[in-house]
């Protein structure tokens, strides 16, 4: 297949979950490949689930993506660093109660009941955190998703959804119990990242992917700090899709920030910001060769 922008092969982009760290680390990331040639925002398609719910709508709004740390900013303003360990730890409370081995879509639904049950911020505030996408027409391509608290379904919000981008966006990055559940059209929305940290399987076919893991590409991780639950691996998810199309998979190294690491820790994102370049110069070459295949 072609793409019709350019006449050469079909490109997609997946930006996984992870946190505060994660928006850090691909930012960081894309700003560095961006430096070095490599501007991924020309995929027809790119797909956020959370932390990469929000780099992929700047990115693919042609938005600068250092933007998102603005939000971490109103982040860090909202709530206090006592609060957040406290919602970690009710967080994975819920997550071991509800056991999404053996029962995903069951223990989504109770998870959902969590999230809807949990003293977090007001609605309206957590909304307003993501205030930078506020007025942003949706862009062709982007799509992100999110799961409903009472079904226990994943979906997938797209430029067709009659969906605002800013309510799209947060309902994605929504952990539950951690923040609100966000109304969209009369049913509550939470973090896309409980079962897959990146829902790739949600982006259309193309003849390239690239994928950028917010976490250990072997890892479910189910660790605390606002990791999120998933109970497959990214290697995992992304086997099937190594034998349909060029995939380039980007997992982080965070060694130096140690693991498992808090990944709503506000002061580990400009070091995750940090690894994010370095890294872009390391796999600049690989992306490149990939992206223009």
């Amino acid at each position: 297949m072609t793409s019709p922008r350019s006449g050469g092969p079909t490109r997609g982009l997946v930006l996984g979950g992870g946190g505060a760290v994660g928006v850090g680390w691909q930012t960081g990331l894309l700003a560095g490949l961006l430096e070095a040639g490599v501007d991924l925002a020309g995929a027809e398609a790119i797909v956020g689930t959370s932390a990469g719910a929000l780099v992929g709508a700047l990115l693919a709004s042609g938005r600068e993506v250092t933007d998102a740390l603005i939000s971490l900013a109103s982040l860090g303003q909202s709530i206090d660093s006592e609060s957040l360990p406290a919602g970690d730890e009710a967080f994975l409370r819920a997550i071991r109660q509800a056991n999404l081995e053996s029962d995903p879509l069951r223990a989504l639904r109770a998870i959902g009941r969590s999230a809807k049950e949990a003293n977090t911020l007001a609605e309206d505030v957590y909304l307003g955190l993501f205030s930078t996408l506020e007025d942003t027409t949706w862009p062709a391509g982007f799509r992100c998703t999110a799961i409903d608290t009472d079904t226990g379904d994943l979906v997938v919000w797209d430029q067709g959804s009659g969906v605002s981008l800013l309510h799209a966006v947060a309902s994605s990055c929504a952990v539950p119990v951690l923040f609100s559940s966000v109304t969209i059209k009369g049913h509550r929305y939470m973090d896309g990242g409980l079962l897959s940290h990146l829902n790739a399987t949600a982006a259309p076919p193309t003849d390239v992917l690239v994928v950028l893991s917010c976490h250990a590409l072997g890892s479910k991780g189910t660790g605390g700090g606002g990791a999120l639950a998933a109970s497959v691996t990214p290697d995992a998810e992304l086997a099937p899709l190594r034998e349909t199309r060029h995939l380039v998979a980007v997992e982080p190294d965070f060694s130096e920030i140690g693991t498992p690491a808090n990944m709503m820790d506000p002061d580990l994102v400009i070091q995750a910001l940090k690894i994010g370049r370095r890294q872009a110069v390391a796999d600049s070459a690989a992306i490149r060769a990939a992206w223009d295949s």
